[in-house]
């Protein structure tokens, strides 16, 4: 049987594998992306409010909406996550972009980070949104390569607002 994977938003059977998720990442350290995982306290039902309010533009005051989604196998194991924006404000157009991706720690180094982009891609161009922003950390070599491999070309390099230096891509979907 070939491995199916698709990009499913977080619903209420996800509960369980979310909290395991965090523990998980927690664990492991480094910085939980994208940023929407942070948010999770250990109230799902209140996250996931929060989740749908995003993705609404509810409640979100300077924030652009988002929709979030996790990367599945054919068996509902969540690898990773990604948070697309909706549109793009200032703070996203210097560190964040129209994408925002992580995979869990345990499944990485197995070419998750492509598929997720790939799909996210995708899923971005079926919003009408054909000319995507996606940054990363001058020093996350992984994702430069992934980025690379989806069709981002480099347009500069920045520095966020903690003094962090920025590589920002464009992917030209009118092109893929």
């Amino acid at each position: 049987m070939i491995e199916q994977y698709y990009l499913e938003e977080p619903n209420n059977s996800d509960e369980d594998a979310m909290k395991l998720l965090t523990a998980r990442w927690r664990t492991y350290g480094g910085r939980m992306n994208p940023g929407l995982l942070r948010r999770f306290n250990g109230n799902y039902s209140e996250w996931l409010q929060y989740i749908v309010d995003c993705s609404k533009g509810i409640n979100i005051g300077e924030g652009v909406p988002q929709t979030l989604f996790f990367l599945k196998d054919s068996n509902g194991t969540i690898l990773g996550a990604v948070s697309l924006r909706h549109y793009l404000n200032h703070t996203n157009t210097i560190d964040g972009g129209h994408v925002g991706y992580g995979i869990c720690p345990e499944h990485r180094g197995k070419g998750y980070g492509n598929l997720i982009l790939r799909l996210a891609v995708e899923k971005l161009s079926s919003m009408g949104i054909l000319k995507i922003l996606v940054t990363c950390d001058s020093d996350n070599i992984a994702s430069q390569k992934v980025i690379l491999h989806n069709g981002g070309a480099l347009e500069n390099q920045t520095y966020n607002e903690d003094g962090i230096a920025i590589n920002r891509y464009w992917i030209d979907n009118t092109r893929l």
